[in-house]
């Protein structure tokens, strides 16, 4: 079995222990979202993708596992998420750090970090609440992050689209 089937499975049986379904139907629906997203955008920047969505996986795992509120869920989940990296002994040093990194910051949406995984993770985090409710407004921290992420990837399609018709001229 893969590394993020093993973490999904994980992720699924604490999931599965949440007492109401609705809880539960959001947690499936917001981790699995934020990782597709994240695998998408790691495309884009060509790193990790694994990485990328395993960190998705892990990134609100201490609101579902411990109920732990959102104003300190980044540094909790990533402490999960760093014993659960851990104990499945699959994964090296760099890998966890890396994961645990991205996790930990991922809440700092208007501070833009260096660390391009961390950047990754809050751009799936912030595109998933978008693609669940569109025409929900997003509080002006994530609006603004969704604003010049939509923006990059406009022009890495323009970047994409010239290339093509240099191409197609040889």
């Amino acid at each position: 079995m893969d590394r993020l089937e093993m973490v999904r499975e994980k992720v699924d049986r604490i999931i599965g222990d949440l007492a109401e379904d609705a809880d539960r139907k959001f947690a499936y629906i917001h981790l699995y979202g934020v990782s597709q997203s994240a695998t998408f955008l790691a495309l884009t920047h060509r790193v990790n993708s694994e990485l990328c969505a395993i960190a998705a996986m892990l990134h609100d795992i201490a609101i579902y596992a411990l109920n732990v509120g959102h104003r300190n869920h980044a540094q909790k989940s990533a402490e999960i998420a760093q014993s659960i990296l851990t104990e499945m002994n699959c994964f090296d040093e760099k890998e966890i750090a890396t994961i645990v990194y991205a996790i930990a910051h991922h809440s700092d949406k208007l501070i833009r970090d260096d660390d391009i995984y961390a950047e990754i993770l809050k751009d799936a985090d912030v595109l998933e609440r978008y693609f669940y409710h569109p025409d929900h407004e997003l509080e002006e921290q994530a609006g603004v992050r969704l604003y010049y992420l939509l923006e990059a990837l406009n022009q890495k399609r323009q970047c994409l689209k010239q290339e093509n018709k240099g191409m197609g001229k040889r």
